[in-house]
C-alpha cells in the first residue's frame, strides 16, 4: 500500500517516522508531501526528515518564490495534490490538520476519491470563555472536513468532536498520542500524586516563561499580547530569575520587542526545551500549550495563565504540577507561595490527565491499522423529511416508533459532579470512577467535573460550584466521616432537586472504625444514607446497606484502567512458589495473618517465598507481628505490581474485610491464583473457579492449607475470562450509566467512537441556548502562508510546532482578536478551580494586592480569608475598596463585620469612621457612630490606666 503524509511543520515529520516505525509499516511504501512556496517551511522539513529517516525526502509540490497569489497558491495546491497522488499511484493519505488553509484544500480535494485518515498533533479540548453562535476558531470545525477516520489522543477530544463541533460525524477513534501515550515516563508522571520542592524556602526562582504567538494567531491583539507580557514579567522577576522562550514560528517583530523587555533573558527560539532541558527551572508559566507533557516528564510546576483578553482557557487538570490562573494577580499569589513554603499551589479540583490523553502502548500501530482499513466515506443520501423515518428507525414496527418517540423526547441528565476527598490512582477507592469517567466521556453526552470537598470551608461555596451539575456522585463514605461540610451539603443538594448519588467502597470493619473515631457525623449519615441511591461493589456490601436503611442498593461492583503492562503469570507454579499481597500496610489488610502465614510455611519447610507490595501506614497495632519472612517492598508504581504480580504464583489477598478488591480484578487480568478470606467480596464472583480458594475459619492454618490446595490446580482460562469481562471497563461502564441515569450510546445518536478495543459511542455536552462551551483546537503557530495553524508541535519538544514565513494570509476565527465574537459565558466557568493555599501567607498577599492597587486581587485574596476567619485589617481594607467603587451596601456589610470582629477597638472605630466617610451621605450616621465610640473606648482606656495607676 502506498501511503502519503502531507505534513505542515516539523511535528509532522515527527509523527510520520513514529507511524512508519510501527509494526507492520515495513509493508507498505510511504511518501512525504508538503506545500510551501516560500522556502523556510520546507526547508526546515527536510531537516527534519533528513534527521529521522534513512533516504526518505520530503517532496514540495511547489518551488521557492513563485509567482503565485495567495488564492492562485490555495488554488494551485487543489489541482497537484490530486495530480501527485494519481502520479504516484497512492491509496491512502494521513494529514495533521484539515482545518488549515492548506489541510482544508487537500481534505476537499481529495476527500471524495482517496481514504484520508486525520491524526491528532496537539492538545484539542479547549474551553472558551465567550461563545455564540457566530464563528469560531478554526480547531473548533477539526474533524468536520468529512475524513474517513480521525485518530485523537483521548476521550475528551472524542467529546468535542462529536458533540461540540458544526459537523460531528466523522469517524473518531481513541488511539492515544503518538509518542506520548505510549511513554511509561509520562505514564508516572500522570498518575503520581507528589512533586520535588523548589529551592530551600526564600531562595530565588528560575522562571522560564513559554510564549505562544498569540498576536501571530490573532488570539489577542499584538498590543494586548505585548501589555500581557509586560505586566508578567514585571511581577515575576520579584521572585528571581526570569527566562523567555519564544515559540518557534514567532515572527521577527515580536522576537524583537522582547528583547526590549528589562530584567529578562530571552532565548533562542529555535532551542528545544525538552524535559531534560525544562529540570532545571523551578516553575514555568505559559498560556495554553501541551507544554505541559514536557513539565510533567521534568517534574517542573507549571502555571496555565488565561490572561482577562485571551478567550482560549486551558482544560483544569487535577494534577499537583498544574496550576491554572486568570489574572497576573493569581499567578503571583501562586508564585509567592512557591518561593516562600518551597510547594506549589497546584489546581485542587479539575479532571484527570488520561481524560485528555489515553495511554496505551500501541499507539503508532492503532494509526497503522486504521489507515490500513480507511475506506472512502459513502455520500450522505438526501435528507428524507417522511415523520419518524430516519435511519435509525428504519424496519421497526409503529409501536416501536413510538417508544423511539417518546424515549427521543425524555430529558436525560447531561452533567455530573464526582465529589470525593482526593482522586489519584494510589488508592483503590479513586480508580473505579477515574476509570469510569474516561468511558463516560466516549460513549455519552455528558460533561463530568470532579470537586475534591477538601479544599472548601463552606457548604454555600460548594453548592455555588455545583449548581449547574444535575447528577452528583458522591464518591464513597470518607467524606461523611472525614468532612465537616459533607452531611449538610448532600442534604441541600437533596433540597435543591440534584441527583445525589453515593458509590461506596467500605464494609462492616470500616464503618465500625470510623463510626467510632466521628460519632457525631456518623450518626448524621446513617440518618441521611436511607434517603439517598446508593451504589455497591459487592452483593454482601448492598446486603449492610439494607440493614441500615437503604430500601434499594444496586450493586454495579467495579473496574480497574487497561494499564500498559499486563503481562500473564506463569501457568505452572516454579520450584518455589512466590506468594504476593498488593495492598497499603494495615491491620484490615491483614498484615498478621500474612505475616503468620509466611512463618508457619517456613516452620514446616516449605520453599514459599512471601512479599507484600504497599505502603506503610499508621493503623498497625503493637501487637501485630511484621515477619522477617516476608519482603516487605513498599509502594510501586502501577506498572511495577503488573510486573511484580505476573512474577508470582499466588496473590494472596489476607484481608478480614474487603467489598470488592481492586488487586483481586487486576490478579484474575494477569491469570494469577488467588486465595482470599471467605468474608471478602471476591468470593461472590470466584467461588468454584479453578484457580481460586477462599477460607472459611480466618486463621494461618486455613489460611496455608487454601494456598496448599490452590498451588496444586490449574487456573480455568474460560472462567476467569468470564470474571474478568464482568470487571472490564464497557461492562462497567454500562452499569454505572445505567444506574446513574445518564444518557447511554443509543441516546446519543452519533457514530462510534472506537478505543482500540469494543466500539462505544462518542459523547459530548449540549449547551444552554444552542452555543457550545469547548472547541478543540491545535494551539496554532504560522506557516508557509502566514496562516494560524499547525500543532504545539508535542512529540518534538516544548513549543515546537509551525514555522515562521511571510506571507500573512489570514487563518480561521472570525477578527475578533481572541478567536470567537462576545457571547455568553461559558458553563464550564461555574466548574471554578478553588485556591490551594497556605493560610499564613493570604494577609501577606492582600497587603501586597492593596498597596499596589489592585483592588481585584485583593478581593479575590480577601474573600478566601473571610472563608476562613475575619481578621479586621482585611475586612477595614475590603470595605474601603467597596466604598470607593460606590457598592455602599457591600462597603457597610464588612464595616459592620469589622466593628464585631475584635481587636484594637479603639482603632478599629477610627478605621470605621475613616471609610464611612467615603460613603457620602449613607455614611454619614455610621461616621458618627464611629466617631463616639472611637472616644468612649478612648476614654475609658485612659480611665482604666488611672485607676490602675493609684
Amino acid at each position: 500500500m502506498r501511503i502519503a503524509v502531507f505534513v505542515e511543520n516539523r511535528n509532522g515529520v515527527n509523527l510520520a517516522s513514529e507511524i512508519m516505525r510501527a509494526e507492520g509499516a515495513d509493508a507498505h511504501s510511504f511518501h512525504l508531501v508538503t506545500a510551501d512556496r516560500d522556502g523556510n517551511v520546507a526547508g526546515w522539513i527536510a531537516e527534519e526528515a533528513a534527521a529521522r529517516f534513512d533516504g526518505l525526502t520530503a517532496r514540495n509540490l511547489f518551488t521557492v518564490d513563485e509567482a503565485l497569489s495567495d488564492a492562485e497558491f490555495l488554488e494551485e495546491l487543489g489541482h497537484r495534490i490530486r495530480a501527485f497522488a494519481e502520479e504516484e499511484g497512492i491509496d491512502r493519505l494521513v494529514f495533521f490538520n484539515d482545518q488549515s488553509q492548506r489541510g482544508r484544500r487537500v481534505a476537499g480535494t481529495l476527500g471524495r476519491s482517496l481514504p484520508l485518515v486525520l491524526v491528532q498533533d496537539g492538545h484539542l479540548d479547549f474551553h472558551f470563555k465567550r461563545t455564540d453562535a457566530g464563528l469560531h476558531d478554526q480547531n473548533w470545525y477539526y474533524g468536520s472536513s468529512g475524513p474517513a477516520a480521525v485518530c485523537v489522543w483521548g476521550p475528551a477530544t472524542a467529546h468535542h468532536l462529536l458533540f461540540r463541533s458544526a459537523d460531528a460525524d466523522a469517524p473518531v477513534h481513541i488511539t492515544g498520542a503518538l509518542g506520548h501515550s505510549d511513554d511509561p515516563a509520562l505514564l508516572r508522571a500522570a498518575r503520581s500524586t507528589t512533586h520535588r520542592h523548589a529551592k530551600d524556602p526564600g531562595e530565588p526562582l528560575r522562571i522560564v516563561v513559554l510564549d505562544q504567538p498569540l498576536g501571530d494567531q490573532r488570539k489577542l491583539s499584538r498590543n494586548q499580547h505585548r501589555e500581557q507580557l509586560t505586566e508578567l514579567c514585571a511581577a515575576l522577576t520579584e521572585f528571581g530569575q526570569v527566562e523567555i522562550k519564544p515559540h518557534p514560528s514567532t515572527l521577527d517583530g515580536h522576537l524583537t520587542w522582547l528583547r526590549t523587555l528589562p530584567d529578562v533573558t530571552v532565548l533562542d527560539e529555535k532551542a528545544l526545551l525538552d524535559a531534560d532541558a525544562l529540570d532545571g527551572y523551578d516553575l514555568a508559566v505559559t498560556f495554553f500549550s501541551t507544554t505541559y507533557l514536557q513539565t510533567l516528564r521534568a517534574g517542573t510546576p507549571l502555571v496555565l495563565f488565561s490572561p482577562p483578553p485571551l478567550n482560549i482557557v486551558f482544560p483544569t487538570v487535577n494534577h499537583p504540577l498544574l496550576r491554572n490562573v486568570g489574572t497576573v494577580g493569581e499567578l503571583v499569589d501562586v508564585v509567592a507561595d512557591l518561593q516562600r513554603s518551597g510547594k506549589f499551589a497546584a489546581n485542587v479540583h479539575g479532571e484527570p490527565v488520561e481524560h485528555f490523553i489515553a495511554f496505551q502502548d500501541d499507539v503508532a500501530e492503532r494509526v497503522l491499522r486504521l489507515v490500513e482499513r480507511a475506506v472512502v466515506p459513502a455520500e450522505r443520501p438526501a435528507p428524507r423529511w417522511t415523520a419518524g423515518e430516519d435511519d435509525g428507525h428504519a424496519g421497526l414496527s409503529r409501536a416501536e416508533r413510538a417508544l423511539r418517540a417518546v424515549q427521543g423526547r425524555m430529558d436525560r441528565p447531561r452533567s455530573l459532579a464526582v465529589l470525593g476527598l482526593g482522586f489519584s490512582y494510589v488508592t483503590g477507592v479513586a480508580i473505579p470512577v477515574l476509570t469510569y469517567t474516561q468511558a463516560l466521556l466516549a460513549q455519552s453526552p455528558v460533561d463530568v467535573r470532579y470537586f475534591d470537598l477538601g479544599a472548601y470551608s463552606r457548604a454555600e461555596d460548594v453548592m455555588a460550584d455545583l449548581e449547574g451539575a444535575e447528577v452528583v456522585l458522591v464518591n464513597s463514605l470518607a467524606p461523611f466521616w472525614r468532612s465537616p461540610l459533607a452531611n449538610e451539603l448532600v442534604q441541600a443538594l437533596r433540597d435543591a432537586g440534584k441527583s445525589v448519588v453515593l458509590y461506596a467502597h467500605e464494609t462492616e470493619y470500616v464503618m465500625n472504625f470510623e463510626g467510632g473515631q466521628h460519632t457525631l457525623r456518623h450518626q448524621e449519615m446513617l440518618t441521611l444514607l436511607p434517603k439517598l441511591k446508593v451504589l455497591c461493589v459487592s452483593t454482601a456490601q448492598a446486603d449492610m446497606f439494607r440493614q441500615l436503611g437503604v430500601s434499594d442498593p444496586v450493586v454495579v461492583y467495579n473496574t480497574v484502567p487497561r494499564d500498559t503492562h499486563r503481562a500473564r503469570a506463569r501457568r505452572t507454579p516454579g520450584e518455589r512458589p512466590r506468594v504476593v499481597m498488593v495492598g497499603s500496610m494495615q491491620d484490615r489488610k491483614g498484615l498478621d495473618l500474612f505475616s503468620r502465614v509466611a512463618e508457619l510455611a517456613y516452620a514446616q519447610g516449605l520453599p514459599w517465598r512471601f512479599a507484600w507490595i504497599g505502603h506503610k501506614t499508621w493503623r498497625i497495632n503493637a501487637a501485630t507481628l511484621l515477619s522477617d519472612r516476608v519482603e516487605w517492598m513498599g509502594a510501586l508504581s502501577r506498572d511495577r505490581v503488573r510486573e511484580e504480580l505476573a512474577a508470582s504464583d499466588v496473590f494472596f489477598l489476607s484481608s478480614v474485610d474487603d467489598p470488592m478488591p481492586l488487586s483481586v480484578v487486576e490478579a484474575v487480568q494477569q491469570r494469577l491464583r488467588t486465595v482470599t478470606y471467605h468474608r471478602v467480596g471476591s468470593r461472590e464472583v470466584l467461588e468454584g473457579v479453578p484457580g481460586y480458594r477462599s477460607f472459611a475459619e480466618y486463621t494461618p492454618e486455613a489460611a496455608l492449607d487454601a494456598l496448599r490446595r490452590v498451588l496444586d490446580e490449574a487456573v480455568s482460562e474460560t472462567e476467569y475470562q468470564d470474571v474478568e469481562e464482568l470487571f472490564d471497563i464497557p461492562a462497567f461502564t454500562a452499569r454505572m450509566t445505567t444506574a446513574l441515569g445518564l444518557p447511554g450510546p443509543g441516546e446519543s445518536r452519533r457514530r462510534p467512537v472506537a478505543d482500540g478495543r469494543s466500539p462505544v459511542a462518542a459523547g459530548g455536552s449540549p449547551v444552554a441556548g444552542g452555543g457550545a462551551p469547548g472547541a478543540s483546537g491545535t494551539g496554532a503557530g504560522t506557516t508557509a502562508d502566514g496562516v494560524s495553524e499547525g500543532g504545539e508541535g508535542t512529540a518534538h519538544g516544548v513549543s515546537e510546532g509551525g514555522e515562521r514565513t511571510a506571507h500573512g494570509v489570514s487563518e480561521g476565527g472570525d477578527g475578533t482578536g481572541d478567536g470567537l465574537p462576545d457571547g455568553a459565558e461559558s458553563p464550564n466557568a461555574r466548574f471554578a478551580a478553588v485556591l490551594a493555599r497556605h493560610g499564613k501567607y493570604l494577609t501577606e498577599d492582600f497587603t501586597r494586592h492593596f498597596e499596589a492597587g489592585k483592588h481585584d486581587d485583593a478581593l479575590r485574596v480577601g474573600t478566601e480569608i473571610l472563608r476562613r476567619r475575619q481578621p479586621v485589617d482585611v475586612l477595614i481594607g475590603m470595605a474601603e475598596i467597596r466604598a470607593r467603587r460606590g457598592e455602599a451596601k457591600e462597603a457597610c456589610r464588612l464595616l459592620s463585620a469589622a466593628a464585631i470582629a475584635g481587636g484594637e477597638r479603639a482603632r478599629v472605630w477610627t478605621e470605621v469612621a475613616r471609610v464611612a466617610n467615603l460613603l457620602g451621605t449613607r455614611g454619614r450616621s455610621i461616621r458618627q457612630l464611629a466617631r463616639r465610640e472611637a472616644v468612649r473606648v478612648q476614654l475609658g482606656n485612659r480611665s482604666a490606666r488611672l485607676l490602675k495607676s493609684d
